[in-house]
C-alpha cells in the first residue's frame, strides 16, 4: 500500500512537472493604444476537466488577481473574460482575457492558472502583452470636390513602434484601395514618422466615400469623407444666378427709359 501511494505521488509529481514545462513557453501578444487585446489561456489545453480558471497580472509586487472563472475580481471595466466552446463542451473551452481601450500601463505579463476538478493537477500559461506607442493622424478630415478635381489625403504614423512604408494600406469604405491611373500612393519614412499620401488625380463619382489608412495589421486612422459636388445642381445655381442678373439689368433699363421719356415730355410741353 505504501509503495502504491509513493508511485501515485511520483506519477502526479511527474505529470505536474510535464505540465509546468509545457506551460513555461511565453506567448507574446502585440497591441497598440486604444485598441483591444485578446490574451489566450493555453493552459486549458493541458487540463481535460478544469474546475477553476484564474487570470493574474504579474507585476513587480507579485500577482494581482483579475478573475476567477467567469467572475471578475478587478474593478477595471475594460477587462472581461470571454468563455466559449465551439462544440458544446466536448473539447476544452476557451477562457480568453480581453482588454479594451489598451493603455501603456497594460503592458505586462499575464498568467492563466487552471485547476483540475480533483484539485491535484494544475497548469499555468503565461502571456506577455506588448503595447506599442503609435498614433496615426489623417488630414484633411473631410473634402468637397468637383468631378475631375485633384485632391489628396495624408497620414502621419508616429511613436516608438515604427510603421514601415511598404506596410501602409489605404482603405475605401473598409476595402483595400489599389493604385491605378487615377489613384497614386506615396509613403516615406522620416526620422520620427512615416508619412503616407493618397493622391486622387481626377475625382470620379465612384471616389465618393470614406477613407482611412492602416499599417496592415492593427494600427488605423479615423475615417474621413470625400464628397462630390452635384454638377447639375451647380449648373442650375449658375443658370439661376445668371438669369437673376439679366432680369435685374432689364428692370433697371426699363426704369431708365421710362424716366427719360417722362423728362422729354415735360421738357417739350412745358
Amino acid at each position: 500500500m505504501f509503495h502504491i501511494d509513493v508511485y501515485r505521488a511520483l506519477a502526479i509529481e511527474q505529470q505536474l512537472f510535464e505540465l509546468s514545462t509545457a506551460s513555461e513557453q511565453e506567448h507574446i501578444i502585440t497591441s497598440v493604444l486604444k485598441q483591444s487585446a485578446v490574451l489566450p489561456c493555453r493552459a486549458v489545453l493541458l487540463i481535460t476537466d478544469p474546475e477553476q480558471v484564474m487570470w493574474y497580472k504579474i507585476t513587480d509586487f507579485g500577482q494581482s488577481p483579475l478573475s476567477v472563472g467567469k467572475s471578475l475580481i478587478t474593478k477595471d471595466s475594460r477587462i472581461s473574460v470571454a468563455y466559449y466552446s465551439f462544440d458544446h463542451g466536448y473539447s476544452p473551452a476557451k477562457w480568453d482575457l480581453q482588454i479594451d481601450d489598451v493603455r501603456l500601463a497594460d503592458a505586462a505579463r499575464y498568467q492563466c492558472h487552471v485547476v483540475e476538478r480533483n484539485g491535484q493537477i494544475s497548469a499555468r500559461s503565461n502571456v506577455k502583452l506588448v503595447v506599442e506607442d503609435v498614433t496615426v493622424h489623417i488630414q484633411p478630415s473631410d473634402v468637397l470636390v468637383s468631378v475631375g478635381d485633384k485632391t489628396e489625403f495624408s497620414c502621419n504614423f508616429t511613436g516608438q513602434y515604427r510603421v514601415r512604408r511598404n506596410k501602409v494600406t489605404w482603405l475605401k469604405d473598409g476595402k483595400p484601395l489599389l493604385s491605378d491611373a487615377s489613384h497614386m500612393t506615396i509613403s516615406t519614412e522620416l526620422p520620427n514618422a512615416t508619412v503616407a499620401v493618397l493622391q486622387i488625380l481626377a475625382s470620379r463619382s465612384t471616389d465618393s466615400g470614406s477613407y482611412r489608412c492602416t499599417d496592415g495589421y492593427h494600427v488605423q486612422s479615423k475615417e474621413v469623407k470625400l464628397y462630390l459636388r452635384d454638377g447639375n445642381l451647380h449648373q442650375s445655381i449658375q443658370s439661376l444666378s445668371s438669369s437673376n442678373s439679366t432680369n435685374i439689368f432689364s428692370s433697371f433699363r426699363t426704369v431708365f427709359l421710362l424716366y427719360t421719356v417722362s423728362f422729354l415730355i415735360c421738357f417739350f410741353f412745358k
